[in-house]
This record gives structure tokens, sequence and C-alpha cells, in this order.
């Protein structure tokens, strides 16, 4: 069972959490009632309030007379006269009548059959009177007494007024209320069961389980009756503790309807899809791509054909061209990748209905409050992600051995194509001049010269082939590698600097339905499964 200052305790969590997203009317009331009760509990529960409600003409001050032996009340055929509360005690009751602003008091001996200095009884004034000031009062004090005596006549006890304005929110105090239809008199007695009976059918419809009391103040019928229901309901410490855990309960129930149902949240795939559109929209694909450009730019330096790498010069390395080559040691801050206005505006709108999907079932509060927090962090989190790559580890200082043994072989081979090259040119060169030749060296009938030359043209022009083959590979592992590196180092900075938030929102929407749960059963045991 939930404690009256456990609900206290939750009732004040639940306002903090409630601000802005549940409506002001229901925060205010909940604010009231968290002081209401530390005030209440202040001014000492040793004193069980008991206050008669009623409308005009319903006998209400008559009946309070009958109660208490005495005529300390006015009382008017036609017109209501009770302008401000009064109150009868058989001792003083200082703090609590302070508290409730009662002024007119009135201190009488035996006016209870028993725990008499426990009991205070309050004539209240018309809850429809013609004076908007004591409607106020009537209205104040209702929400604050500890037992509630509803005085209905037999000619209007469906008034529209008791009921929808009063009884109808009061479901949860049937353990403190009482009601009672006065003027019993005046009804024929073969009518009385009928009217009785529909009387209670109307207030059972309200939701509270009172059993009406038929009394009349004129002959004193029930009147009796009615004193021993306040004794039995406000001779002990217990009413007042009833009223207040019964105002809890009913802040409890209109908070639950607000704050709807838990809602499952954002779940692993969708962060998943929010973290991938993240990593596109701050250009991974890209990045790796140009990763990979860069490893064949520069392998083609290494593994091309020597006498044709001068042309590498003419061109640019893809990273240097996103800026992603640091400078003289520094290292960029932005990248030339850097999310467009287009990439930012998709990835809002992803997270935007991932959001809102994740959220479905909490009020439209919530779930303006779950989307707006990803939504602005949308920006920064594109920002962030811009400079994670820009300080990224893309390989641009890694050189695989294989690129120093290939040129090595291309070089050779090329001397080889030159040594034959010139070989031939000596030869031409004496033949033409008519000058004796020298033998010239052979492998089987094939002339040396021709060979190397040829040959080494041959294999040069076949290592050209296959290092770009293995480049090719090489740079597809690059950009796998790269792109998965990217991936995995930004999907962090989305659950940090997004989903966090998001997270945080449904976290505390889920906290108030639970609050709502406890508060709905304070003073209440809950059965054990």
């Amino acid at each position: 069972m939930t404690t009256l200052n456990e609900g206290l305790h939750d009732l004040s969590r639940a306002i903090d959490l409630g601000a802005g997203r549940v409506s002001p009317e229901l925060l205010r009331r909940a604010t009231e009632l968290r002081d209401a009760v530390v005030e209440r509990q202040a001014a000492g529960l040793e004193t069980t309030v008991v206050a008669l409600f009623g409308a005009t003409g319903s006998g209400k001050s008559s009946l309070f007379n009958a109660l208490v032996g005495a005529d300390v009340a006015t009382v008017a055929a036609r017109r209501p006269t009770t302008s401000a509360p009064l109150a009868v005690s058989e001792r003083p009751a200082t703090a609590v009548l302070d508290w409730l602003e009662v002024a007119d008091r009135h201190v009488r001996d035996g006016v209870f059959p028993s725990h008499g200095d426990r009991i205070v009884l309050l004539d209240m004034p018309d809850i429809d009177s013609t004076e908007e000031s004591n409607r106020e009062i009537a209205q104040r004090l209702s929400a604050v007494v500890d037992v509630l005596i509803w005085v209905l006549d037999p000619q209007k006890y469906a008034d529209a007024v008791v009921h929808e304005d009063y009884l109808r929110t009061m479901s949860e105090h049937s353990d403190v209320t009482l009601v009672v239809l006065n003027h019993i008199d005046s009804v024929e007695p073969a009518e009385r069961a009928g009217v009785i009976a529909d009387a209670q059918r109307i207030v059972r419809e309200d939701g509270v389980s009172a059993t009406i009391i038929p009394t009349s103040a004129k002959t004193g019928e029930g009147v009796d009756a009615l004193m021993s229901q306040i004794v039995a309901v406000a001779g002990t410490q217990q009413a007042a503790y009833d009223r207040m855990t019964a105002d809890v309960r009913s802040i409890g129930h209109d908070l639950a309807s607000e704050v709807g149902t838990p809602c499952a949240g954002v779940s692993k795939k969708d962060r998943e899809t929010i973290s991938r559109a993240i990593a596109s929209a701050a250009g991974v694909d890209q990045v790796a791509k140009a990763a990979a450009g860069s490893y064949t730019y520069r392998g083609r330096r290494w593994v091309g054909w020597p006498a044709l790498r001068w042309l590498r010069a003419v061109r640019i390395d893809p990273l240097k061209g996103l800026h992603l080559l640091p400078e003289k040691g520094e290292v960029p801050a932005l990248t030339g990748v850097r999310a467009t206005p287009a990439k930012e505006s998709h990835v809002r709108g992803i997270v935007r209905s991932v959001v809102t999907d994740a959220t479905e079932g909490l009020p439209a509060a919530w779930r303006r409050d779950a989307v707006e927090s990803a939504e602005y962090r949308t920006g920064n989190v594109l920002d962030h992600a811009d400079r994670v790559i820009a300080r990224a580890d893309l390989g641009y200082d890694r050189k695989p051995g294989w690129w120093s043994a290939w040129s090595l072989l291309q070089w050779v081979f090329l001397l080889v194509a030159v040594a034959g090259l010139v070989w031939i040119g000596v030869l031409w060169g004496l033949e033409s001049l008519a000058m004796p030749l020298p033998d010239t060296p052979t492998l089987g009938e094939i002339p040396i010269p021709p060979l190397l030359f040829l040959g080494g043209l041959s294999v040069g022009l076949l290592l050209t082939v296959l290092g770009r083959i293995f480049l090719s590979s090489g740079a597809k592992a690059t950009e796998r590698r790269v792109r998965k590196s990217l991936t995995k180092t930004l999907a962090p900075i989305a659950e940090e600097h997004m989903l966090a938030g998001i997270d945080s929102v449904l976290e505390e929407s889920r906290e108030l339905v639970d609050i709502a749960g406890r508060l709905s059963t304070v003073g209440r045991k809950t059965k054990k499964r």
C-alpha cells in the first residue's frame, strides 16, 4: 500500500515532470492539493472537520441546528442566509479553523454522543448561492474538509449543480461522504421508499457508494441516525487521512487519463536506422569512396609503369579534394562532405518518423517534446559527425609492403627493356656505319637484345595490369574498412547526442505513468498476485 507521505513525494515529482506536458488545470489542482495536505497535517489530525453542503432550500441550516441541539445557524424560509461558514465543536479547534479561515465559532458541550472533543461541525453557504463569494467559500472548503455531508431536497434531489459539479467528481471519497435526503416529512409515506431509491440510484451513478439517510429537521426523523453516522465516520483520526488519500487518488486517476500508456520507445532497429541516416548524411559513403580512390591514387605511383608515373602529378588525391588530408600537420576542422541542408532535412524526416512511431500512445505534448528534442539536435549531431570524420584515421599514412616490391620489379624490367633497346640501337648504329658487328648472343634462335626489350616491356605491362588488379582489390577493402570504421565511430554520437535526449523524455513519460498508477492507489491495499 502506498502511504500518504509516499503519495506526497510522488505528487511533487509528478508536478515537476508534468510541467508543460499535462493540462495546466491538472497541475494547478495537484499543486494546491500538495500544499493543502501539508497544511492540513500541520494543523493537526486529531480533529475531524465535518461540513454540511447543500443547495438553497435543502434545509441544511435547520438540519445543522437539529444536530447541535440549538438554533445556532440562522434559518430562512425563502432565501439563503448562511453567508459564511459556521463552526460548532465541544472544545476550541483553533489551529484547524484558522487554517480553514472559519471565523464564526461556537463551543458547546454534549453535542456529540462520543468522541465529541475530536469533531468540528460546519454549516456552509449554499453551493448555488446568488452571491458569488458564498459559492466560492463552499467550493473552497468542499475541497479540504475531512467529511462531507450532502443535504438533498426531495423535490430537487437530482439538482445538476450538486451532482455534476460535486458528487460526480468524488467517486474516490465514498469513505468520507454522507448523503442526506432532508425534508423527508414532506413526502407522502407511500412514496418515500420510491423517492429514496431513486435518489440512491442517482448517487450510485455519480460513483458515490454512500447510503441515503432520510432526515427531517422539523420532526427529528433520522437526525439521531445521521449523528451516529457522523460519529462513526469522524470519531477517529482516520477520516482526515481518508479524505486526503481520496484527493490524491482522484488526482492520480485524472493524471493517468492524461499521460496515456507506456510506449515501447526507440527499438534497436530504429536506432540503427537513425545511425545509418546520420552516417549517410555526414558523407561516410563519400569519404569511404574517396579513401579507396586515394589508395588507388597513391598505389599507382608505386606499381604503375615507371615511365608514365609523372602523369600522376596532374591529378589530385581524392581525399585532398574533400579537405581530408592534413596540411602541415594540422587536422582539418571541417571536411568537404559536411551535410547539405537537403541531407539534414532528410535525416530530420527519418528522426521524426521514428520518434513519432516510438512514442505511440503518449499524449501529444510528450510526443512533441520527444520529436522536438531529437530534431533540435540533428544539426549539432551532423556537425559533430563532421568533426569526427575530419579527425578519423583514413589510412593515408599507411603503405602496403608489396607496393615497394612491385615498384622494384617495375624498375628492374624497365631497365631490362631499356638495356635491350640500347643494345639494339648500338647494333643499328654500327650497321649504319658499315662497321663490323659483334656476335649477338641468342637464346635458341632469338637474339638477346630484342628479347630483352620486348621481354622487359611485356613483363612491365603484365606487372602493371596485375598491379591495377591488386590495387582495385585493396581499394575495395579500404572502402569497406573506412565505411565500417566511420559508421562504428559515428554510432555513439547518434546515441549520446540525439537518442539519449529522446530516451530521457520517454523515461520521464514512463516514470509519470508509474507515478499516476501509484497515486491512484494511495491508502488502498493492493492485491497480491
